[in-house]
């Protein structure tokens, strides 16, 4: 629109106009000579400073949709394809200090790291220029991957070429290895990772050996010439190319040669990097190798994203931990039994910080490749495995020599056509359920919203065929409390698990922050319901053990296990309901919707299941509530639990790593069971706390936060209870 006060705008404004300038008075009194141009900036801005704030002027024949696809020519923030100056002008083969290609190499090495935690290759190393020169040519052979030819014959290019060069090399070619690798798996893109190459090849066709031993000539011409440098620079290239060199041996193996009898590596890498880390003090920063404009040759069509810069420090702890993590997991190799590798599985996603998405990619085939169970064994060893361990069924069910039978009428052949219907049915949301767990968390527990509803049909399936199998084997019934019942060991093993999944997707919940404050008290009180639920369900399968000592010393571990965390959980569920009469959980005072809605929303997940169903809205408030029991009560309760389950998690830390089945996780399991102890003594404080200021007469005055620091469980933080200021 234009003004119409008066004011002078709108002649000024029909003097700019487009469309016609006949009408324009100045373009009357001067008419500029053919290629010459006349610059209006000062009567532009003259005009415009006349317009009130909020007009808008706008040609009718100039849309709004062409105003926002609009390209400034020759501007670096419009103009995509435009390429600064320095990126014209970079001379790779500029003779440079050792000092200078240690920053480079060192800067090389954080932009590999950055991509490995999920940054573009085009905000990370293809930025490099000596990078984008290398690859610029597409080569397909090791002598055309070069800087190009150099612009003037002057001496200084050797340690260009025999140091700088076959790093490069390296570093692009272990590049294109970790991308094979991770995008082989279950990693999920851009939210990950990034494996966009930009159609730039990461020199795959370029053989290892010849890689390798570019790098051994390197070496060797530094060792020729090792009296050109002083001992600090000399150590410090040579530790450098030393150790592309391992990293570069270890990204190259595929995950399936270790089935074949590869030997795990990272060792040599993880030794390497003290040296490195060291000598990096010694490195010169070389700003003008790297530049924005490499990206308006990859995506043209883009605007130019900001590059992503990783300190050093960040980048070697980072790689330390993926080195670290990456040779932790092939003990999983060394098959321990099917509790023990679940153990592992378990700890391995709950890690602080999370693993890396090679390493994530790189366990999910060693665990499961060609439908072979870390290399060897097919999926209905481990599940019959897990299932002995857990239930101990009748040895016929388990007996694999019932598949050799042939005879429809014979006992071991219906039970091994039923068996291997459940192998068929269960194997694949049972190996499902290990990759879930090298997910990343908040993907994780999406995962398991979906997967906890296929156990849930698997195990309405399951009780069917138990209940064949309990015909065929002619199974006697032990009396219980209830009457007589059978072991039905399929559908209790589905349902023991369904029941741990339910768990981990409500323990999740508070790990990511999902749960409000003021829904503390009702999904803690869901956590003990299906903590108490699966106790309940341990103490039948304890009926139906028998004799067998390791069945027994699981099912007593997983009820201790249950019992601590239902007690931790229960403390809570009193706590945050006497904090809650005091107005102190911060509920919000107009929330959309009402509270029945909000319940089922949150209930979604497990609104379908049959066994634990979700409770009547009306009395889940009334339960945790607790209406009946005035707040002292309610803190003596918390009170007595938080004690139980300290003294749960203080016998749980000091079980052996067989007992606890973490033989391959000993130190993780210690660390998960101390930082649950260090919640229940954070608990306990905050609810001695709040008893005293409830006696005083001050809860009123209050102020509730919580405490997520790393020293305590990611899904108990510690309420923090302070006086208002």
């Amino acid at each position: 629109m234009s003004g119409r006060d008066g004011s002078g705008v709108e002649l000024d404004l029909q003097q700019l106009n487009l469309r016609d300038s006949s009408r324009s008075p100045m373009a009357e009194q001067y008419q500029p000579p053919s290629g010459m141009f006349r610059d209006i900036t000062a009567e532009f801005i003259e005009a415009s400073e006349k317009l009130a704030v909020g007009q808008l002027v706008q040609d009718p024949q100039f849309t709004l949709f062409q105003a926002v696809g609009a390209l400034e020519i020759m501007d670096p923030k419009m103009d995509s394809g435009l390429l600064e100056p320095e990126y014209d002008l970079f001379d790779a083969w500029k003779p440079r200090l050792p000092e200078e290609i240690i920053g480079i190499i060192d800067r090389l090495l954080c932009n590999e790291i950055t991509w490995h935690l999920g940054s573009a290759l085009s905000q990370t190393l293809f930025a490099s220029l000596y990078i984008d020169k290398l690859l610029s040519s597409s080569p397909v052979r090791l002598q055309d991957a070069t800087f190009g030819t150099p612009r003037e014959a002057t001496e200084g290019h050797d340690l260009i070429q025999k140091v700088l060069r076959p790093y490069c090399i390296a570093v692009v070619k272990s590049c294109g290895y970790a991308n094979r690798q991770t995008s082989s798996e279950h990693i999920y893109e851009e939210e990950d990772f990034v494996p966009q190459t930009y159609g730039i090849p990461l020199l795959q066709i370029v053989e290892y050996k010849d890689v390798d031993a570019l790098i051994d000539s390197g070496l060797e011409w530094l060792s020729e010439n090792k009296a050109s440098f002083s001992a600090e620079i000399y150590t410090a290239l040579r530790n450098r190319l030393l150790l592309r060199k391992a990293l570069l041996n270890d990204f190259s193996k595929e995950g399936e040669s270790y089935h074949n009898g590869a030997k795990p590596g990272w060792t040599e890498s993880l030794g390497l990097i003290a040296e490195v880390e060291k000598d990096h003090v010694l490195g010169k920063d070389v700003p003008d190798a790297w530049s924005l404009s490499v990206q308006r040759k990859l995506a043209s069509s883009v605007p130019p994203r900001p590059l992503v810069e990783l300190p050093f420090v960040e980048a070697i702890t980072t790689l330390r931990q993926l080195c670290t993590e990456t040779r932790d997991i092939f003990k999983i190799l060394d098959y321990a039994g099917a509790t023990n590798t679940m153990t592992y599985f378990l700890n391995f996603g709950a890690r602080r910080p999370p693993p890396l998405p090679f390493t994530r990619s790189l366990i999910q085939t060693l665990f499961f490749k060609d439908m072979k169970v870390v290399g060897k064994l097919p999926v209905k060893c481990i599940l019959f495995d897990d299932l002995k361990e857990l239930c101990n069924p009748a040895e016929e069910l388990l007996d694999l020599r019932n598949s050799e039978v042939e005879a429809p009428q014979s006992p071991a052949f219906q039970i091994a056509r039923r068996m291997d219907w459940f192998v068929e049915r269960v194997g694949r949301a049972y190996t499902d359920l290990y990759r879930n767990l090298c997910q990343n968390r908040a993907r994780l527990r999406r995962l398991l919203c979906k997967s906890v509803a296929e156990w849930d049909s698997l195990q309405v399936e399951a009780e069917e065929i138990d209940s064949e199998l309990c015909t065929i084997i002619q199974e006697k019934p032990v009396q219980m409390p209830n009457g007589p019942a059978y072991a039905f060991p399929l559908s209790s093993w589905v349902y023991h698990y369904k029941l741990r999944l339910m768990e981990l997707v409500t323990l999740l919940g508070f790990e990511l922050e999902i749960f409000p404050l003021h829904e503390f008290d009702g999904m803690y009180w869901y956590l003990q319901f299906y903590l108490r639920t699966r106790g309940s369900h341990i103490e039948r399968m304890l009926a139906f053990a028998g004799n067998e000592e390791k069945t027994l010393s699981l099912l007593n571990f997983h009820l201790l296990e249950a019992m601590a965390m239902q007690d931790l959980a229960t403390a809570l569920v009193y706590l945050y309901a006497a904090l809650g009469r005091y107005g102190l959980l911060g509920r919000p005072k107009d929330p959309l919707g009402d509270e029945t809605f909000r319940y089922e929303g949150r209930m979604k997940p497990f609104l379908s299941m049959g066994v634990p169903e979700v409770v009547p809205y009306e009395f889940f408030r009334q339960v945790v509530d607790n209406v009946d029991l005035d707040t002292p009560t309610l803190l003596q309760y918390a009170e007595e639990h938080i004690a139980e389950a300290k003294k749960g998690y203080r016998q749980l830390t000091n079980l052996d790593a067989e007992t606890a089945r973490a033989m391959l996780c000993r130190e993780w399991y210690r660390v998960g069971m101390q930082k649950l102890l260090r919640s229940c003594f954070g608990v306990g404080v905050a609810i001695g706390i709040f008893t005293r200021e409830v006696q005083a007469g001050t809860a009123g005055a209050l102020v509730v936060t919580l405490d997520r620091s790393e020293g305590y469980h990611p899904s108990f933080p510690v309420p923090l209870i302070k006086t208002k200021k």
